[in-house]
């Protein structure tokens, strides 16, 4: 396995920096350029191809590892990002991180509120050594981060993960509470209550340290198809698992998608056969169609089911910091879905 450096002090200066900790292909980073913030976003990020792809679509990427931060180089950061692993947590995957190791997490971040500890990942891994995936222990990172005396110069977090870590997220807003933040918000968001044409259920957590932070509650107005989003006709079914069968293969594109995973790479139209194309996820997770994925269709297929969707993270950064945020993300989703255009796919 090829040893990553790790993170080092951004160079970014002349702007408020901001950290964001497994930062992927540029969900967040599309969402502050929707909302036109001049922070200067420095994503760490220990995927290559993600990193990669964030870099060539004009993003801040430092490749390492998100347990070697130290605070202190980040003590000029004014706002922090996380959407650390969230496979141990999903219905998805096999849900190791819900049980024993779930709590375990719960107490390390107890522990770093209560004893306003500015502890170095190796402290702190006592406690967590009974995790039994590292991708669990990860989600103790953010609090680390966040309650560490050397980054009082946060202004404001944003967390993102499955449903199932939103009392997780409960915990420690408590944590945040105890430490003097004025204002923290938890809750559930599905990406098509905000004008998306794909079902994305994610737990957020938004916290400002001065100020008034607040989830969105959502757009209104009518809601998009896939269909209608791709430019395909009425009519149209996608299979999901290659089996041509009617049943929990399929669904109508006259609705929303379904949730887009690495799997997605198989989706296939019903009425031609023809395969989902990068293209194509790109457009219905809320990316231009010609956003920079990069690697093989497999790993480029991964990045896009695993981002943050860049219209709900514009709004949610705005929540964070007290912004406005509808007018932005209309005129982003008028602009990427209601143009008068041909099929994606053409």
């Amino acid at each position: 396995m090829k040893t990553l450096p790790a993170p080092a002090p951004t160079a970014l200066t002349g702007s408020p920096v901001v950290l964001d900790l497994c930062a992927g292909p540029g969900g967040w980073d599309e969402g502050a350029r929707i909302l036109g913030l001049p922070h200067r976003i420095a994503g760490v990020e220990l995927n290559e191809a993600a990193a990669a792809t964030a870099t060539a679509a004009g993003h801040h990427r430092i490749l390492g590892d998100i347990t070697a931060i130290d605070p202190a180089d980040w003590s000029h950061a004014t706002g922090l990002i996380a959407s650390t692993p969230c496979p141990t947590f999903s219905s998805s995957g096999k849900r190791t991180g819900t049980g024993v190791d779930y709590q375990t997490v719960l107490d390390v971040i107890t522990h770093l509120g209560a004893h306003d500890c500015d502890c170095t990942w190796e402290q702190i891994q006592d406690e967590l050594g009974t995790v039994t995936d590292v991708r669990t222990a990860l989600a103790a990172q953010p609090a680390r981060l966040a309650l560490s005396p050397a980054m009082e110069s946060l202004e404001w977090l944003v967390l993102e993960q499955v449903p199932a870590a939103e009392f997780m997220f409960e915990d420690f807003a408590s944590e945040l509470f105890s430490a003097g933040w004025e204002s923290v918000d938890v809750g559930v968001i599905d990406a098509v209550d905000f004008g998306m044409p794909v079902r994305r259920k994610r737990a957020f957590l938004v916290a400002n340290r001065y100020g008034t932070a607040s989830l969105p509650l959502g757009l209104d107005g009518p809601g998009r198809t896939m269909a209608s989003a791709l430019g395909w006709g009425p009519g149209e079914r996608v299979n999901t698992r290659g089996a041509m069968s009617s049943g929990g293969n399929e669904f109508s594109a006259d609705a929303p998608s379904w949730c887009l995973t690495g799997s997605a790479r198989s989706w296939r139209r019903v009425s031609d056969r023809a395969q989902l194309t990068l293209q194509e996820a790109s457009v219905l997770q809320g990316f231009r169609g010609d956003y920079p994925f990069t690697g093989s269709r497999s790993a480029a297929f991964k990045q896009v089911a695993d981002v943050v969707l860049p219209p709900v993270a514009a709004s949610v950064l705005a929540g964070a910091m007290g912004l406005d945020w509808e007018e932005q993300v209309s005129a982003y989703l008028a602009g990427l879905y209601d143009a008068d255009r041909v099929s994606v796919a053409a």
